[in-house]
Formats: C-alpha cells, structure tokens, sequence
C-alpha cells in the first residue's frame, strides 16, 4: 500500500517568526499518514488513516528510502499524528 504524507496546518498561523512585520507563518497542527488514492497520478485519498478529511493538506515530498522504515520523515516526529501511527500499526 502506498502512503503519502500531508501536514495539517494551524487555521490561525503566527505572524512575525523572523520573517518581518506582519508575515504570516501558518503552523504545523499536525503530520498525517493518507492512503494514495486509487488514480494513477499517486494522489492522496480523500482521509488519512485517522480520519480526518485531506482536503485543507498539504502534501509533503517524503517517501522512506527503504522498505520498513517510517513513514514519518524524521525532522516531522513533533507533529506527528498518533491516530495515524496507531492506524498503520494495525495495517
């Protein structure tokens, strides 16, 4: 089963973060796991594993190197989503 990685952001991003006066930065709520969809164009599902809807997402560039490793790319382990952990533990 392919999996494609999304990251779910803050609807209120934080302003300012070094990046000058009144720029918005949107935050990271979470890194989600979401099944690709059944085109061939490997494009996410309509859910992630945990059920949330993938519409507001984006998609991240992140595939594992090798077979058994992480879905999670390792610099994303903060935001990580526990119910798509759990979910893919279960698959």
């Amino acid at each position: 089963m392919a999996i494609i990685v999304t990251r779910e952001l803050s609807k209120s991003p934080t302003v300012g973060l070094g990046r000058g006066p009144g720029v918005s930065v949107p935050d990271i709520k979470a890194v989600h796991a979401v099944p690709a969809g059944t085109d061939l164009l490997g494009l996410p599902g309509d859910w992630t594993f945990c059920g949330e809807p993938t519409a507001d997402m984006e998609r991240l560039d992140y595939q594992p190197a090798e077979p058994g490793e992480s879905w999670l790319p390792p610099d994303m382990t903060r935001w990580k989503c526990s119910g798509c952990a759990d979910a893919l533990q279960e698959v």
